[in-house]
């Protein structure tokens, strides 16, 4: 297949897909081109920590959990064209109190959604399953989250009731700790 240049937004209502072929046994697999979408027009919604959360869709939630408490997040509907940002304001060292992400409704992560964690000090990812509808951060009670200020989360819809979700972790080498994980 021959290369092609364009000049001027290529544009797509459902995401781009990457096709990669094995070449022993030609095997094709596509997957999702995703990373964290341009934040260009989304609203700002500075939202307080509490048991329960609502993101808002369209904009760029900013959330200063700190781990003191339990909080659950109630994601708006997957609907084709969503995205829906999560950003973390403070640092993440006051508890080991959970942080759930709830997707809407019958609503489920992409299978095969990849997020990073730290269990302990060493980089881990996992890995949705198939009709998971959650997803829990640990963090831990200290100074050490990859979770931390900034950190950010996006979930972007491509298909009605499907997430697909791309992060952005803080980057300091001191940041090793607290745990992500799919869950049904």
């Amino acid at each position: 297949m021959a290369n092609t240049t364009f000049k001027g937004p290529v544009r797509s209502t459902r995401g781009f897909q990457i096709a990669t072929r094995d070449s022993s046994s030609d095997v094709e697999t596509t997957r999702m081109s995703s990373g964290m979408p341009d934040l260009t027009g989304l609203s700002l919604n500075d939202l307080a920590t509490g048991a329960s959360i609502t993101l808002t869709d369209m904009a760029l939630n900013v959330v200063n959990y700190t781990g003191a408490a339990a909080a659950a997040v109630a994601l708006p509907a997957a609907k084709e064209g969503s995205v829906c940002v999560y950003v973390q304001a403070d640092e993440t060292a006051g508890g080991t109190n959970t942080l759930t992400f709830n997707a809407a409704g019958s609503d489920v992560w992409k299978t095969g959604s990849v997020i990073e964690s730290r269990a302990t000090n060493e980089v881990t990812f996992d890995i949705s399953a198939e009709g998971e509808t959650q997803l829990v951060f640990t963090p831990a009670n200290a100074a050490t989250n990859l979770f931390t200020i900034g950190s950010k989360i996006a979930f972007i819809c491509y298909e009605d009731g499907v997430w697909d979700i791309a992060a952005e972790m803080g980057g300091a080498p001191t940041l090793l700790t607290g745990a992500f994980a799919f869950a049904a």
